[in-house]
């Protein structure tokens, strides 16, 4: 089959169908474990999924654990995240709209010293989400054809324990334990003149990851983080049933590869003006040629991605309640991680946010929204046209902390 047919015709006859438990809907999400999630805790979302050198000390920053160490004694951070997408796709003959909204991330932070903190994040590592008709497959021996129409749908989610200590009142490493769960569904009917065969395909994963990180001040106005994620292999079994005209299902379970998860590696950097300004800026490697892993379309490629963000605040303290509103916006370019057909899927996309106080203590809520693009009309590639809106809520309580009146 051509290595990119599958892409090709998707819009031909039909489109994609939305999920309920997986943010995509994204043809690219056939290969591999899915897309990779690309939402995060707190105001990092509205600056480009940068904050690897920004430190927790008002809000949880679930980028690099590290940030832990500058938790102050006596907090409690909680955030839950809601994401809502609109997809517009197009591959040149034929385009097609779809939405879907789902649960982005639910997080909580303690500190356990008045040097450390620990958190712990749940939220999907990677989304499937796929719906695609009138593929055509040549019959071996003969100038005829059959039809194929594929769907699925799952996620791959973790589950991370995170540990911060400050070593120094400028410096600060983090731990991160990850557990990876999830299953992906797969379901390919075909039709071959007046005979069907179809075939449903459920793929289960399950394994650790570690990762560390670090954080440096190097002035008041200046700071470098840094963060390595430690490459991993996840368990994966399949279980196959095949239905098939005038016949009993068989099930069968499959021997597969285990799924491989790439060394990460990425710097971030952190700089202030004042009191109302703060630019972040983040690179990071994902190593995926080095996971050795078939495709059967595709291979898979290092992949690198810029991040970058503005912060601005009027007034940080005033009693005003509009000048302590932080407006944010940031830029993400993505190289991409998959070339089909010898072209790279690459992305990026622009984002602007705020963030609203909803008490004294230094709750908020925090709302975004982006338009991206993913992949391009060439090569016989899709263009996703993506665009995002994000809320979390970011709340800050405070325990343990004596009344002043009776």
């Amino acid at each position: 089959m051509n290595k990119h047919i599958l892409l090709i015709i998707l819009l031909a006859t039909g489109g994609l169908a939305a999920q309920t438990n997986a943010l995509s809907n994204s043809p690219y999400s056939l290969f591999g474990a899915g897309i990779p999630n690309t939402f995060s805790t707190g105001k990092t979302n509205a600056l480009g999924g940068a904050g690897i050198a920004l430190k927790s000390d008002n809000s949880l920053n679930s980028l690099n654990a590290a940030s832990l160490g500058a938790m102050p004694l006596n907090h409690f951070y909680f955030d839950i995240g809601y994401t809502s997408q609109l997809f517009n796709l197009n591959e040149g003959a034929g385009t097609s709209k779809q939405t879907n909204s789902t649960f982005s991330n639910l997080a909580l932070a303690f500190p356990v010293t008045t040097k450390s903190a620990v958190s712990v994040v749940l939220a999907p590592y990677s989304n499937v989400g796929y719906d695609i008709t009138g593929i055509e497959h040549s019959i071996e021996g003969s100038t005829e054809f059959y039809s194929s129409d594929v769907s699925g749908n799952g996620s791959l989610n973790s589950l991370d324990l995170n540990y911060g200590y400050a070593v120094f009142n400028n410096f600060r490493l983090g731990i991160t334990g990850s557990y990876f769960f999830g299953k992906t569904e797969q379901t390919e009917y075909n039709t071959i003149y007046d005979y069907s065969l179809d075939i449903q395909r459920e793929n289960r994963y399950s394994g650790y990851r570690l990762g560390m990180g670090l954080q440096y001040e190097v002035t008041e106005k200046i700071a470098i983080g840094s963060t390595v994620k430690l490459p991993s292999q996840l368990k994966t079994t399949q279980n196959s049933i095949i239905t098939q005209d005038y016949a009993d299902a068989i099930t069968e379970d499959t021997s597969v590869k285990d799924f491989e998860l790439p060394l990460e590696v990425g710097i971030g950097t952190e700089f202030k003006f004042g009191k109302s300004y703060a630019v972040y800026a983040d690179y990071t490697r994902k190593l995926w040629s080095d996971t050795d892993q078939e495709l059967g379309y595709g291979t898979l490629i290092d992949q690198n991605i810029f991040k970058t963000g503005l912060t601005f605040t009027p007034k940080p303290g005033s009693i005003y309640y509009w000048e302590n509103v932080e407006y944010r916006a940031g830029l993400n370019y993505d190289t991409g991680y998959l070339n089909l057909s010898g072209a790279d899927v690459k992305n990026y996309s622009m984002s602007v946010g705020v963030g609203l106080p909803i008490s004294r203590s230094g709750s908020k809520l925090n709302l975004m929204y982006s338009y991206g693009q993913n992949g391009e009309l060439a090569n016989g590639l899709i263009r996703e046209n993506i665009h995002s809106l994000s809320i979390n809520f970011s709340l800050d309580g405070i325990w343990f902390v004596k009344s002043k009146y009776n």
